[in-house]
């Protein structure tokens, strides 16, 4: 028998396409359904990252006071050696003078000065030596043991380790090498101000032998204090604005500007000249940020629209028309916007359109009028902002439509899974289809084979019967 299974004539390739017409059109139509579902998915991965690209720009305008998208102010300085200022959201518009008469310091006391090879401390304090030091009301208890016979640079780095192993201690001990052949102890307050002053508890006297403890102020070679609050607010910062005094424990102040935070660098002579601080509404920022508010809104928008949105000419429907639920997205999306914002309307903006913002035929919305937009912000920065970020302003209402569609298991998570769905079972059916289509391929190449097989027989006796003919 001949084997027609591995034949694939042209001859057999039409035979094939002839009576296996009817299964390749349903199979073709049933691969073409499952790619337009596989499209649709793209569709609303697409939409689903533009749309949160839009809620993440809506989050950003609906925050008020310090996280507002309407913070940003601009800051001079007119000597930045002796302080820097930021401001964000919540800050006023407006000028301070500044004097700083001290900056806050950290207590700070040093020992006596010791030969660093000598071994007068070992001798006089051998044994386990104990001390407290107490911040801002904390006691923090240090344990030191020394060695008889450890010089005296040894000895100190003891005590040093010793409190810097305690957990959470306020204060820093330090061993100071001031000269090529002398050591000294050093312990500071981590913070500065007076609140955070350092007392000692020196219960075996090794501090006061040290001369840790003395009273007076360190010399070269006797201990005491390098700073030390005497009653006066010595530790803290000082500094006038606009002729109020202010003390501070920091030098980064943030409640005496409201929303503006003070940095202070260096202290004034009484005869230097104020600092003058000036705050301003950074317009250029505030408007590159609603720019950038806007063109997230028109990618959103135009893409929306483009989806459901049926040609009037060719009648092309879009891949979402008819899809109540992305037809309802693209309508509230431009309602939310064009909508007036009636907790404002008793205030100088109701609409977006009053602060130079408008759309065109195709719903985008622009900064049209740059003058006005200027103006707005200048003059009334706060009811600009509250069109955004009131309780029903643009801002909210879109972050509250939003949520409902990008959310995991909103709208868009909820399609998806539809048409993964039907896309597993269509792939189902186009596996079945093709496993019949090669079973009844197989049927019809061994009819082909047996066609060509009679044909041949045929011939045969076709020609056995004209070679007998031909004989008579």
């Amino acid at each position: 028998m001949i084997e027609f299974q591995s034949i694939r004539s042209a001859e057999l390739n039409q035979f094939l396409e002839v009576f296996q017409a009817r299964s390749t059109f349903q199979l073709d139509s049933v691969k073409s359904l499952r790619d337009a579902l596989e499209l649709k998915t793209t569709i609303y991965n697409d939409l689903k990252t533009k749309l949160k690209a839009l809620k993440k720009m809506t989050d950003d305008f609906s925050q008020t006071g310090s996280l507002s998208a309407f913070g940003a102010k601009t800051v001079s300085v007119s000597d930045e050696s002796i302080l820097r200022i930021s401001a964000g959201g919540g800050s006023s518009a407006l000028s301070h003078s500044i004097h700083v008469d001290q900056l806050a310091r950290a207590h700070s006391v040093l020992s006596d000065r010791y030969t660093q090879t000598g071994t007068e401390l070992s001798a006089a304090h051998a044994g386990t030596k104990n001390f407290s030091i107490t911040v801002d009301g904390t006691q923090y208890d240090v344990s030191v043991v020394i060695n008889s016979g450890d010089d005296n640079q040894t000895v100190l780095k003891s005590v040093v380790d010793a409190i810097n192993a305690v957990d959470d201690i306020e204060a820093v001990g330090s061993s100071i090498n001031d000269t090529d052949t002398t050591t000294k102890l050093s312990i500071t307050s981590e913070e500065t101000g007076t609140k955070n002053k350092m007392t000692f508890t020196d219960t075996d006297g090794l501090l006061a032998s040290l001369g840790v403890t003395n009273t007076s102020a360190a010399t070269d070679t006797a201990g005491g204090y390098i700073y030390q609050d005497s009653g006066g607010s010595e530790l803290d910062a000082k500094l006038t604005v606009d002729g109020i005094n202010i003390v501070r424990s920091s030098n980064t102040l943030t409640d005496v500007v409201a929303g503006a935070t003070l940095e202070l660098l260096g202290a004034q002579e009484a005869t230097d000249p104020d600092v003058s601080v000036s705050i301003a509404v950074d317009t250029e920022a505030i408007t590159a940020k609603v720019q950038e508010f806007l063109d997230a809104f028109n990618d959103a928008h135009g893409y929306i629209t483009a989806k459901v949105n049926v040609d009037p000419t060719t009648y092309a429907r879009g891949d979402l028309a008819g899809d109540s639920p992305y037809v309802n997205l693209w309508q509230n999306l431009r309602s939310s916007m064009a909508n007036s914002v009636p907790s404002s309307s008793s205030e100088v903006f109701s609409a977006l359109s009053q602060i130079g913002i408008t759309s065109g035929a195709t719903g985008n919305f622009s900064i049209t009028n740059t003058s006005n937009f200027d103006d707005a912000l200048n003059e009334n920065l706060d009811a600009v902002e509250a069109l955004f970020n009131a309780s029903d302003g643009i801002a909210v209402r879109l972050e509250e439509l939003l949520d409902n569609y990008t959310d995991v298991s909103g709208i868009i998570d909820s399609s998806k899974n539809s048409v993964t769905d039907r896309v597993d079972l269509l792939d189902n059916k186009i596996d079945r289809l093709e496993r019949l289509q090669a079973m009844e391929e197989k049927r019809l190449i061994e009819q082909y084979g047996a066609i060509q097989e009679a044909t041949i027989l045929n011939q045969s006796i076709l020609q056995m019967v004209n070679s007998l003919y031909s004989g008579f």
